[in-house]
């Protein structure tokens, strides 16, 4: 039975499978190791942003595999599309698949920025 598409727009992203599966990523990747005197830091309270690759979630379920399988994975991106934000090296994000549920937590390894082109490449921290 095929899936209807589903418009990767229209996902909401913060909700409670997100907040669990960020509860278990940031354990099981040793980012709460360290107690603080002075309670939570940001990174332990705040997850990180999450997004879907593709115009479908088929094809995101695809990128998803793709990524899950190698451990690692890259986009490529318009210059244009990051309104001069670029992404660093070390930043954590949440990898969704086509339907908005939490696959892996990635990391960003590097960024080449050529031309008008981003290329930034990731690899899995956490995976559920």
């Amino acid at each position: 039975m095929e899936q209807p598409e589903v418009d990767l727009s229209e996902i909401e992203f913060d909700h409670e499978e997100l907040r669990v599966f960020w509860e278990l990523a940031r354990y099981h990747a040793k980012l709460n190791a360290a107690p603080s005197y002075f309670g939570p830091t940001t990174l332990e309270s705040v997850p990180p942003p999450a997004w879907a690759f593709g115009e479908s979630a088929a094809e995101s379920d695809a990128f998803v595999a793709e990524v899950l399988a190698a451990e690692s994975g890259s986009t490529t991106a318009a210059t244009g599309d990051y309104a001069g934000d670029l992404p660093a090296v070390g930043v954590l994000s949440i990898l969704c698949d086509g339907a908005g549920v939490p696959r892996a937590l990635v990391e960003v390894t590097d960024v080449a920025v050529s031309d008008d082109e981003v290329v930034e490449s990731f690899k899995v921290v956490y995976r559920s």
